[in-house]
């Protein structure tokens, strides 16, 4: 008798309900976002950085999207990136916007960028100066045969007006004159080297990282002064002797800190300038070196 009671109390501890708990388990860290919106220059490279630094700092999650410089700047403005990509600085009417919606932009250059202009790899064209780009996309000159190659039009293949490479190359390539009418305005650096590629008569400016290894299509040399200057030449980039070199930008809402800061380290650090090399960009300029320690407190 006592032999039976013993037995199922026995049984009945182990079918209580205190007894079939499963052991507690720790709920996963809760993520920090950081969100990036803008340039498509800078898009893919960016990506690329993102998903090397999340391999080794899985507490934090990192979304990069493009279109266009223009919409980062407007995404960090009204809050909804912590990051803009810009191949520009913030124009005018952005900072009394920002001013308003009481934002701080704060400035970090993560590489240099050579914007290159590119013509079909069946053009015999290998030259070109800065002067007959602008007469070319601002119209002005409508034939390849003034630029040494065939009796044909120009077929000429750009960005949209909310890219920061539109403004760039429309003040620098085009001295601040309008753009034709006449010019394909495209959605990235990657519908431009699509187009370039199928198209004999095209011609087209993109970052110049993005036609590393394409085929089809080919960049042009710069000629300055009588010398020929490649996109390719990252002495010439960084010392600003080729024309259409410039800083690749993101802008924060004042100073960064936290998962943010350790980012932008990253981009700093040499594994940060191997992803950036390896996606065809350059080292940032050395007068912006100071800069970017000055903000980062490092």
């Amino acid at each position: 008798m006592i032999l039976s009671l013993s037995l199922a109390a026995t049984l009945f501890a182990c079918s209580s309900p205190e007894a079939e708990k499963p052991a507690a388990v720790a709920p996963a860290p809760q993520k920090t976002e950081i969100v990036i919106k803008g340039s498509d220059s800078e898009v893919n490279v960016v990506q690329k950085l993102a998903e090397e630094f999340m391999k080794t700092n899985p507490t934090v999650a990192i979304s990069v999207t493009g279109g266009g410089s223009g919409t980062g700047v407007a995404s960090l403005i009204d809050g909804s990136c912590q990051l803009a990509n810009s191949s520009r600085d913030f124009e005018s009417e952005e900072k009394v916007k920002a001013l308003e919606k009481q934002v701080t932009p704060r400035a970090f250059v993560f590489a240099t960028d050579a914007v290159g202009v590119v013509v079909n790899a069946k053009n015999p064209l290998t030259k070109i100066t800065v002067a007959d780009v602008g007469a070319v996309f601002s119209g002005a000159q409508k034939s390849w045969k003034a630029l040494g190659g065939a009796d044909t039009p120009v077929s000429m293949y750009g960005r949209q007006s909310n890219s920061g490479t539109y403004s760039y190359f429309k003040k620098v390539a085009l001295g601040g004159a309008e753009y034709s009418a006449e010019v394909k305005q495209m959605n990235g650096n990657a519908q431009i080297v699509e187009g370039v590629t199928s198209d004999e008569a095209g011609m087209g400016y993109v970052a110049a990282g993005y036609v590393r290894g394409k085929e089809g299509i080919k960049l042009l040399s710069l000629v300055v002064d009588g010398v020929e200057i490649a996109p390719g030449d990252e002495a010439a980039v960084l010392s600003g002797k080729y024309p259409l070199a410039r800083p690749l930008y993101q802008f924060m809402n004042g100073k960064p800190e936290g998962a943010l800061r350790d980012f932008l380290l990253f981009e700093a650090s040499d594994a940060g300038k191997a992803i950036i090399a390896s996606e065809g960009f350059y080292p940032v300029f050395p007068d912006k070196i100071a800069e970017n320690t000055a903000l980062l407190g490092s």
